[in-house]
């Protein structure tokens, strides 16, 4: 009888750890998939100098898209007027800090006007409001308009940030935009490939794309969570992976990063810029590429935290190259 006992328990216990651990990804997969609370001051939403303008463009009454267009022109007097605006970002690291300052004045404004477009795809995890302050300092240096798309978790149902760019393409189309260019951090990488194929792009500029969404799940989870990720298990973060994805109702093959780069770009130029350094979207995940047409630049020591910040001088001189060639 104590036998029969204690394989009752035991039973009960795998039990009650199967329907814990199944829950526990379910936890999961909601905090990924949630749209996050917003962190930043109200004063920094609403300023034109930093943020650009509220766009809330709308196809009908129920199908729109918000995203924020920084144009050149929004502060031209303000600057004619003898003012200056700084734009400071510094990133902490281990070492020592890494700065971007840059001042924009009557002195460096555009020298042309331009009818360019560059859209900016922010990564996962982020308020695409931080990505503002480069946008700011793109359109001052290009000339072009600027719009800054939602981050992937960003919208009200996550689908990697595919959500809507049919709105975006006829909203670039109502614009007569012709000379159109794409710049995309990390998951951003997802919509920016995806919309190589609705438009006809110009160049086409990936930091750290998101190659493989489950690596990128497994080491951001041994990253930040270390015991925990170890206790659960590769396996288990697959299956919570699979669970994001089957939640998300993206076809897998939008999520074949390589697969896409792979193709024929619609692109008419493509670069891609990797970190050594970095362990989400590891530089080695780029080497089976195999197309010609795919430009890919291997900058040093850099994690993926820095490497979608544009912190390095590298990386933006390199980035302005590309965009002024």
């Amino acid at each position: 009888m104590k036998i029969k006992g204690t394989l009752m328990r035991l039973y009960i216990l795998i039990i009650s750890l199967v329907i814990f651990l199944s829950g526990c990804q379910s936890y999961i997969t909601y905090q990924i998939t949630k749209p996050p609370e917003k962190v930043l001051p109200k004063e920094f939403e609403s300023s034109i100098a930093l943020s650009g303008a509220q766009t809330h463009y709308c196809s009908s009454e129920i199908d729109c898209l918000d995203f924020r267009v920084i144009s050149p022109k929004d502060i031209d007097n303000y600057l004619l007027s003898g003012n200056t605006l700084t734009l400071t970002l510094i990133s902490k690291r281990s070492t020592e800090d890494d700065t971007f300052e840059y001042q924009l004045n009557a002195d460096n404004l555009p020298s042309k006007s331009n009818d360019g477009l560059l859209i900016i795809f922010p990564g996962y995890g982020v308020n695409s409001l931080v990505y503002t302050m480069q946008a700011r300092w793109l359109s001052h240096i290009t000339g072009k308009n600027v719009i800054v798309m939602p981050a992937s978790n960003q919208y009200d149902e996550f689908k990697y940030g595919l959500n809507s760019l049919d709105l975006l393409v006829k909203y670039i189309n109502e614009h007569q935009y012709t000379d159109i260019s794409l710049l995309s951090y990390s998951m951003g990488a997802v919509a920016s490939i995806d919309l190589t194929t609705k438009l006809n792009i110009n160049k086409h500029i990936l930091f750290a794309p998101m190659i493989n969404f489950e690596a990128a799940l497994r080491t951001i989870a041994k990253l930040s969570y270390p015991v925990y990720s170890k206790l659960l298990g590769d396996d288990y973060i697959n299956e919570v992976a699979a669970k994001v994805i089957e939640k998300s109702k993206v076809a897998l093959n939008k999520l074949d990063i390589l697969s896409n780069l792979n193709k024929t770009p619609h692109a008419r130029q493509t670069y891609i810029f990797s970190s050594n350094a970095d362990k989400v979207s590891p530089y080695n995940g780029l080497l089976t590429l195999s197309n010609p047409k795919v430009s890919i630049y291997e900058v040093k020591d850099l994690n993926h935290l820095e490497m979608v910040s544009l912190i390095s001088a590298q990386q933006r001189n390199v980035l302005l190259s590309l965009l002024d060639g």
